[in-house]
């Protein structure tokens, strides 16, 4: 997301209001599946025949009361599979956010008795539109996979039942500001052109969908979200708390700044007080040895010329 919204645009599809109205309702089913499975293949993993279940700000209710629990944005549950669809606007975290998520998955959805061999593949997909996590990677796709490395050799496949996805939608937005066919010709691109620019006509639309036809229901439910009275109350809301949040530091930053310069300008000036003492003090110094020098010079006895020339 960007760092400061634009209250004057169209709400993004990644906002967290509009994107659940998006992809996590009941009649989501398939336009979540389209996105899901874009990334699945894109990875190398089995697409979702259908959604069993889908949930939208899914938060764990099993356990004790007093455990730390997600809120998950769009729960998706098909068969052998539980996958957390997050749209997350800050990179802080990832890592180790998506590996609390993916325990949870599978805790929330392993039956009681099962075997371990039972165990539902818990898949975390983020999509990330910040800085990237990975700024020196050339592609915006990445995954996590957990692998052996036994005796310090290779890595061996461990168990792909805890898969972790970031999609960095700020490199897509960087590299292609425009619909080519480039991005028209690889099916997540198109899918990440989509959530990070929008379509900018109906063409557009056209050309998106004869690609990639899971697209097609997108404009609808896209126009519902951005309509709806709660999802634009939700965007006026975050758009006050950021212009509020970001004043307040722009003035705590000029209250550090105003310091500092006090601190300096303190400085200086003691600096100066200081340096001018010691300047006065070498002269008084010099002063009272040029005296000295004089005395000897008429025959005046040490002892006098010590206690003429000694300090106050």
């Amino acid at each position: 997301m960007q760092e400061h919204r634009d209250p004057n645009k169209a709400i993004e599809p990644l906002f967290n209001s509009a994107f659940i109205k998006i992809f996590g309702r009941e009649e989501s089913k398939p336009l979540t599946r389209g996105l899901v499975n874009a990334v699945l293949r894109r990875i190398g993993v089995e697409p979702v025949a259908e959604i069993e279940r889908i949930d939208a700000e899914h938060t764990a209710t099993e356990g004790s009361v007093e455990c730390k629990t997600p809120r998950m944005d769009v729960r998706v549950v098909a068969a052998g599979k539980v996958i957390d669809l997050e749209a997350q606007g800050y990179p802080e975290d990832v890592g180790t956010r998506s590996l609390f998520y993916g325990s949870q998955l599978i805790c929330e959805n392993t039956p009681k008795g099962a075997q371990y061999r039972d165990l539902p593949q818990a898949i975390v997909i983020t999509l990330l539109d910040a800085p990237p996590v990975f700024p020196d990677a050339g592609g915006f796709v990445h995954v996590c996979r957990l692998k052996w490395d036994v005796d310090g050799g290779v890595p061996r496949d461990g168990t792909d039942r805890l898969l972790f996805v970031v999609i960095e939608l700020s490199k897509v937005r960087e590299k292609y500001n425009e619909l080519s066919g480039e991005v028209l010709s690889d099916e997540l691109l198109t899918w990440a052109y989509l959530l990070t620019n929008g379509y900018r006509d109906d063409l557009e639309v056209e050309k998106m969908t004869s690609e990639v036809p899971d697209i097609e229901y997108f404009a609808e439910l896209y126009g519902l979200a951005v309509n709806d009275p709660k999802v634009k109350r939700a965007f006026e809301d975050a758009v006050s708390a950021e212009r509020e949040y970001h004043s307040r530091q722009n003035y705590y930053a000029r209250l550090e700044r105003e310091a500092i310069e006090r601190g300096f300008a303190q400085g200086e000036e003691a600096g100066m007080e200081k340096g001018m003492e010691k300047g006065m003090e070498k002269g008084m110094q010099k002063g009272m040895q040029k005296v000295a020098a004089r005395l000897r010079e008429l025959g005046v006895d040490e002892a006098l010329i010590a206690q003429a020339t000694m300090p106050d």
